[in-house]
């Protein structure tokens, strides 16, 4: 559960979310209304609120990431910005923050940073060809720790989806201690991972 009170982070993102539900709330009720007359149109109807679901999943999965950040680092915004960056280049980033459970029990084979966080650092560091670019760094408070890191991997069996083996190892790392852990895939996709679920999230 998230402690931090979220009312702090961007009123747009707020208000966004908001009208979004009101607006699938409406389209729920045409829906309904639509099945009480056997109108078959209510097949595109369905097709169309999944896709509004969908939507308003990443929306609100980048509103609680904003909250959750913070109980993490000071660096947030840099942070952030390394995300962004890396997700419109396609480069692949795992990207792992510790808070209160120590992550080295279950880590191996990381090389030494211990520098300040910075967009630049991260975005070198997971630049393709760069000797760190396999495995996580590890974040703690406002440093990155290290690079290179080897996390364990899930194994959950995923009926709905096959993960990679970055999204296996935040999962196998989430499942054992409460660090949240950052992904961008080389298509550019993001997300996050948390008590060994990953949700989607928007960088825009």
């Amino acid at each position: 559960m998230i402690k931090k009170n979220c009312q702090n982070d961007p009123t747009l993102l707020h208000e966004e979310m908001t009208k979004q539900l009101h607006h699938i709330a409406g389209m729920l009720q045409d829906s309904i209304s639509a099945f009480g007359q056997n109108d078959i149109r209510i097949l595109n109807d369905l097709e169309e609120i999944s896709k509004e679901f969908a939507e308003l999943e990443t929306l609100v999965s980048t509103y609680f990431l904003n909250c959750l950040l913070s109980e993490y680092t000071s660096s947030s915004s840099e942070l952030s910005r390394a995300v962004h960056r890396m997700s419109l280049k396609g480069q692949e980033a795992l990207i792992v923050l510790e808070k209160s459970d120590p992550v080295a029990p279950y880590i191996k084979g990381g090389t030494a940073i211990n520098a300040q966080i910075s967009s630049p650092l991260l975005e070198s560091i997971f630049h393709p060809g760069s000797r760190l670019q396999s495995g996580a760094v590890l974040i703690q408070a406002d440093k990155v720790v290290s690079a290179g890191n080897m996390l364990p991997v899930t194994e959950q069996i995923f009926w709905d989806r096959l993960f990679d083996i970055n999204e296996a190892s935040a999962v196998g790392l989430s499942e054992r201690c409460d660090a949240l852990i950052l992904l961008v895939s080389g298509k550019g996709a993001t997300s996050f991972c948390l008590d060994g679920n990953i949700y989607p999230f928007s960088t825009a």
